[in-house]
């Protein structure tokens, strides 16, 4: 860090003597780690984002991916310590190793924001926290169901039980969907985030109930698969379809008629956010320990062409980069 920290001086006032730009330079040595749980879509997605966000604000950044492996993420974050990285961005494996990489960073005095997996009692040792209220998330969904389908049967697929996410996007669908009591749900099924086990589902369903109109389905990775199985049933015109995330396959489906509407939670936008609140962290700018919503943004066919998407071109990330950034919440939420 001193060492960092004497080349930036070093470099600052020859570029004074040079009457070049200050504060070119001293962006040009802040280094930021970027550590992913996976290196599944959502988190490359993510990722790719901050890169391009980090190469127009004149910072580096290396990304690292923990591969669900606790004991892996803690090395990268070690190893982001070591080689003198001035913040850390992550997505945590899990609650757990989210505090390891915490109290590691803090320990280090090195700023770490975390996107997803908020817990409060963390939230002090933390440059900050960003995501999404898992209730009030699909909570939308199901007041869009109610609005637009007059009366009938209606069936949950779920992702896996037992992460209590699932069972909170169930929890939030359901309230949304008490607008209209003349709307039943007659079942609900573990696809455990799994397009095939999604096919199985939705093909159990309408033999169960052939007479469906509506199906919320968690994630448009399985949703996919519950098209496929519509399809073939010939019930894909019967049946309304909700589901969450916004991405790039999840869009194609809504512009084929095939998913009616979706709430989009789009890495991209919410990894350039949080690198820019961590930035301002890192520089003394913005207050550190603070909660941020995570970026959200309900999608139908009507909206498709001004989402934030997951794959963003380098202009549309440039355009938020001019954004205003998202006000912390005051008082936090307490989990």
């Amino acid at each position: 860090m001193f060492r960092r920290l004497f080349l930036t001086l070093l470099i600052l006032v020859i570029i004074i003597a040079g009457s070049g730009s200050v504060v070119l330079a001293e962006e040009n040595e802040i280094e930021i780690a970027f550590i992913r749980a996976t290196g599944e879509p959502y988190y490359q997605f993510g990722s790719q984002a901050a890169e391009a966000a980090a190469k127009k604000l004149g910072v580096k950044m290396v990304v690292y991916t923990s591969n669900f492996d606790s004991a892996q993420e803690l090395a990268n974050v070690q190893d982001a310590i070591a080689r003198g990285c001035d913040g850390i961005l992550i997505y945590a494996v899990s609650l757990s190793s989210e505090r390891a990489a915490v109290d590691t960073a803090s320990k280090a005095k090195v700023p770490i924001f975390i996107q997803g997996g908020y817990h409060s009692d963390i939230l002090p040792l933390s440059a900050g926290f960003m995501d999404n209220s898992l209730k009030e998330f699909s909570k939308p969904l199901g007041i869009w169901m109610a609005e637009n389908l007059e009366k009938g049967k209606v069936a949950v697929i779920e992702g896996a039980l037992g992460r209590g996410d699932a069972e909170a996007y169930t929890e939030g669908f359901k309230e949304g969907l008490s607008q209209n009591p003349n709307l039943e749900i007659v079942t609900t099924i573990t696809a455990e985030w799994n397009r095939q086990k999604a096919y199985e589902a939705a093909t159990n369903i309408i033999t169960a109930h052939p007479d469906i109109v509506g199906l919320f389905v968690q994630n448009e990775d399985m949703t996919v698969g519950v098209a496929s199985a519509l399809e073939r049933l010939g019930k894909l015109e019967q049946v309304t379809i909700v589901s969450q995330n916004g991405a790039p396959y999840g869009l194609d489906l809504i512009r084929e008629g095939k998913l009616q509407y979706t709430n989009a939670n789009p890495p991209s936008i919410a990894s350039v956010m949080a690198l820019r609140i961590l930035l301002g962290v890192v520089k003394g700018e913005i207050e550190p320990g603070h909660f941020y919503w995570a970026p959200t943004q309900l999608i139908s066919k009507e909206n498709l062409d001004v989402t934030y998407r997951w794959d963003a071109s380098e202009e549309e990330i440039e355009q938020w980069l001019d954004l205003p950034l998202p006000e912390p919440v005051i008082p936090p939420p307490i989990l």
